[in-house]
């Protein structure tokens, strides 16, 4: 039996795709500063994730990696570079949002070194709400 892992429903995830994801989400985001980086190997492309600077930190907006490429160490490789990127600008530290369902994401996070500063709901269009852990990571 496999276990249940989704913390929003599919409504909610296809609303977010085409909110967040999409071809056009993604061209406005760019246009705001948004970073987007491809994790490769090869020609193969194994995800990628998306930041912004915001005053004297690192938003990171998105960290994506594809199922069957998890577990390869590739969230502490695009750490690395968004810790670079910091240095390289004086940026202070590194930021998301996770849903507070996310356990997994989570998880992560705080074993690379993220802590959480906040909790945050915010209603994000259509009635769905996102239920969020702000978290930090303070580059030394």
């Amino acid at each position: 039996r496999e276990a249940n892992v989704a913390f929003c429903t599919p409504e909610q995830v296809e609303y977010m795709i085409e909110r967040y994801q999409s071809f056009e989400a993604i061209s406005g985001q760019l246009m705001h500063g948004y970073r987007y980086f491809l994790i490769e190997e090869g020609d193969v492309i194994m995800g990628y994730f998306g930041v912004q600077p915001q005053g004297e930190r690192l938003f990171l907006s998105k960290f994506y990696i594809l199922k069957e490429y998890r577990g390869r160490k590739l969230f502490s490789l695009g750490l690395q570079y968004m810790i670079d990127l910091c240095k390289e600008n004086s940026l202070e530290s590194i930021y998301l949002t996770v849903n507070r369902n996310n356990t997994h994401a989570y998880e992560v996070y705080l074993t690379k070194g993220f802590k959480v500063i906040a909790e945050e709901d915010n209603p994000i269009g259509e009635g769905f709400e996102m239920n969020d852990y702000i978290m930090e990571y303070e580059v030394k």
